[in-house]
This record gives structure tokens, sequence and C-alpha cells, in this order.
């Protein structure tokens, strides 16, 4: 049964109503989407800070390597002089002691024979002389090995403990440069999430956009419509199904901010039959955006009810539909990760929460 029509004004001033709500989530998605593009910039300024240190870090680990590779060859180069002085060492004290047993087994009777041998004072002083230089020069020859060799052995403890050391600062940079690289594969992680969430905004943005449109351009379509008379009742439920999302603002996990959730979702399967929730006339029956398939109807009195992401519209723009009667399916369509009713009560275009609406 059709109620009395009400007028064009009227109608307009329902449009109006729902322009200016849409605005005004277009305004509150716009400052959404600053700050998401302000986290993203925050996010990559971070991510380059960070990539740089890593650089810096690979730069500082291949020239400490360099240093370690030098020095592992400059130890190889005393390694084989303390080889050479230690053979150097061992011949010459082997000589000597051939030739201190030689002259051990031969006695004094040698060194005297020699300075018997002297024909002359002069040639006796000369012959004692020489037998003095050649004990010292071999004492002194033993002398000089044994202090090159002890030279030889602190460059090598020297170069030991250098070689420790930057191989310790080789591990040090190693296990930093793993550090920042897993850090920088973190960030990496968070800025695509980053970057996901400010295209979510952008296409929410964009959509939000297009409905404004389609309102503002319905309203300068319009030519008068039959409506309801002021709203009064109970609303039912549109679906048989539970509440698995509520009315009210949630928590985006990764812009950190509040949003308001202007229905209430109920979970039901796909083709699932969606009724009115009160009497009223079919004010819109199409496709908006995020929405996808939607239904909008007016009650009258500045109530309106929105029953989106259907997979089936059964309702007519202008048809006068009784409570209860079946009027879309339930499906996923616009952004919805399944199927679900997404309902919707708004009074003068400001969304109410549909829980306390009677049902």
């Amino acid at each position: 049964m059709r109620k009395p029509p009400q007028s064009k004004k009227l109608r307009k001033t329902t449009l109006k109503s729902k322009l200016s709500a849409t605005q005004q989530q277009l305004s509150a998605v716009q400052g959404q989407l600053v700050a998401a593009k302000r986290s993203e910039d925050a996010i990559v300024l971070e991510l380059s800070q960070i990539e740089a240190q890593l650089l810096s870090t690979r730069q500082k680990l291949a020239q400490t390597k360099a240093r370690l590779s030098r020095t592992r060859g400059e130890q190889q180069k005393v390694a084989g002089l303390l080889t050479k002085s230690q053979k150097q060492l061992t011949d010459t004290q082997h000589s000597l002691a051939q030739r201190m047993a030689s002259n051990y087994r031969q006695g004094p009777v040698r060194y005297a024979s020699v300075l018997l041998g002297a024909h002359t004072m002069g040639e006796l002083v000369s012959r004692a002389q020489l037998v003095r230089s050649i004990v010292k020069y071999e004492s002194t020859l033993i002398a000089k090995i044994k202090a090159g060799r002890e030279q030889v052995v602190k460059w090598k403890v020297l170069l030991d403990t250098k070689a420790q050391q930057i191989r310790q600062q080789e591990l040090g940079l190693a296990s930093q440069q793993e550090t920042e690289a897993q850090l920088v594969q973190k960030r990496r992680g968070v800025l695509a999430e980053a970057q996901a969430a400010r295209t979510e905004i952008e296409a929410e943005y964009a959509q939000l956009a297009a409905d404004s449109q389609e309102i503002a351009k319905r309203l300068q379509a319009l030519e008068g419509m039959p409506l309801p008379g002021a709203f009064a009742g109970k609303l039912i439920q549109p679906v048989v199904g539970r509440v698995v999302s509520s009315f009210g603002p949630r928590f985006h996990p990764i812009l950190k901010i509040q949003r308001l959730h202007a229905g209430v979702d109920f979970g039901a399967g796909t083709g699932t039959p969606i009724v009115a929730a009160a009497s009223g006339v079919v004010a819109f029956s199409g496709v908006m955006r995020g929405y996808g398939n939607v239904v909008v109807l007016d009650h009258g009195g500045g109530i309106s009810t929105l029953y989106a992401h259907c997979s089936v519209l059964l309702a007519h723009e202008g048809e006068s539909i009784e409570q209860g009667k079946v009027i879309a399916r339930v499906g996923a369509t616009g952004l919805a990760t399944g199927p679900h009713l997404h309902f919707e009560v708004r009074r003068n275009g400001t969304p109410i929460n549909p829980i306390g609406g009677g049902f």
C-alpha cells in the first residue's frame, strides 16, 4: 500500500542532508590520507637513514677485511724471518759447539802451538790478538743473531695482537651489518603496510568523492518521487545472521588512528534474503564503489536505511516497500573480504547506531 507522497522540496532536503554527511566523511578521510602520507614519508626517511648506515657498515667491514688480509700477509713474512733467524742461530751455535769440542780435545796445546809458533815478539802479539778476535767474533755473532731473533719474536707478538684486534673488529662489524640488514627488511615491511594503508584510504577517498558526485547528480536530476510520511515504529533485523562488526570507531592497526564504522555488519551466506527494516520508498538502487551494490530506503522524517555489498538488487528506485519485503540478497561486492550485509541507519544523513533502532 502506497503512502501519501511527500513534496519534491522535502526529497531535496533529504538528499542534501545525505550529501552533507558524505562530504563530512570525505573531509575526515582526507585528513586520514594526509596522516597516512606523513607516516609513510617518515618511514621512508627512517629507511633511507638505516640503508645509508648499512652501506657505511658494509664499507667499513670490507676495509677491515682488507686490513686483516694485509696483517695476515705480514704475519707470514715474520714467520718466515723467524724461521730463517732460528736456522742461522742453530747453525752458528752448532759451528761454535764443534769448534769448542775440537778445542777441548786438543786442549790448550793447540792455542799454545799457535802462540809458540811465532818467531818474533811482534808475531807473538799478532797471533794472540788473532786468537782473541776469533773468539770475540764468534761470541758477538751469536749475540747478534739472538738479538735479531728476539726482535722478530717481538714483531710477531705485535702482529698477532694486531690481527686479533682486527678480527674482533671484523666480527663486530659483521654482527652490526646483520642487525642493520634485518632492520632494513623489517622497515621495508612496515613501509609496504603503510603504502597499502595509504592506497586503501585513497581508494576510500575516491569512492566517497564518487558517491558525493552521485548524490549531487541525483539532486540535479530530481523531478519528484513519492515518499512515505514521517517515520514511526521500530526497525526489524534486515537479515538472518549474527552481528560480526558493530557500529562505532575501529582502531586502524597500521595508521594507529580511530575510524568510524558507520553501520553494523551481519554475517550471512551469499544469496541470503535481505528484507526492508521498515516501510519506505527506494531512494537509490545501484552501485556505489565502496559499498558495491546498494539499496537505500527513505522512511520519512529524515530516517533512511542502507543495505550494502549485495549480490542481487530486487528493489527499484521510486518503488514503495513494505517492512519485511525482500529487497536484495547478501553478497560481497565493493570493498568486502567476504559475503555479509553492511547495514546503516541515518538520521538527516548522519549515521546512528542501528542496534538502537528497535531490533
